[in-house]
């Protein structure tokens, strides 16, 4: 795992989780990439911000590692909810770039069915990512490990 970081802060809030958008569809993250233990399946309120400025709110699924504080995202489900939810709203925004800036609290996204969440105080309720990192995938493959050895002469 490779770790990147973004210096500026949106939420108000203390930041949560290190996270990682997984760019592998055949990689499905069951066990931590960091301590090989066990992933939950847990509900997260994601917020992210999509070039030029557009923010959406996505309630997700998302794997999670307890013992790690790993938040995995899976980008092939994440672009697609990120489709249905500009399709209407600003379809010209669909297929640029994106980041996941946080996570809103619990409670106001629950709350945002009754009260509208306006941009302005959408800080007051969000959670920052703590740490950015980046999955290193090798696929399964056939054949030997190390190049093949001239033969004798």
């Amino acid at each position: 795992m490779v770790k990147k970081t973004f210096p500026s802060r949106f939420g108000k809030l203390p930041p949560l989780y290190r996270f990682i958008l997984n760019p592998h569809k055949e990689l499905r993250c069951s066990t931590c990439p960091d301590c090989a233990g066990k992933t939950l399946v847990r509900k997260v309120p994601l917020v992210v911000a999509v070039l030029p400025e557009q923010i959406a709110t996505i309630n997700k699924h998302c794997r999670y590692c307890p013992r790690c504080d790993i938040l995995i995202v899976h980008k092939d489900e994440l672009e697609r909810m990120l489709v249905i939810a500009f399709e209407k709203r600003a379809p010209k925004v669909i297929g640029n770039e994106y980041l996941v800036i946080g996570v809103l609290e619990p409670t106001a996204w629950r709350r945002r069915e009754k009260d509208s969440l306006l941009v302005a105080s959408l800080p007051e309720y969000v959670h920052d990512i703590k740490e950015y990192l980046e999955l290193e995938f090798i696929p399964a493959h056939w054949g030997p490990a190390s190049p093949a050895a001239p033969p004798p002469r």
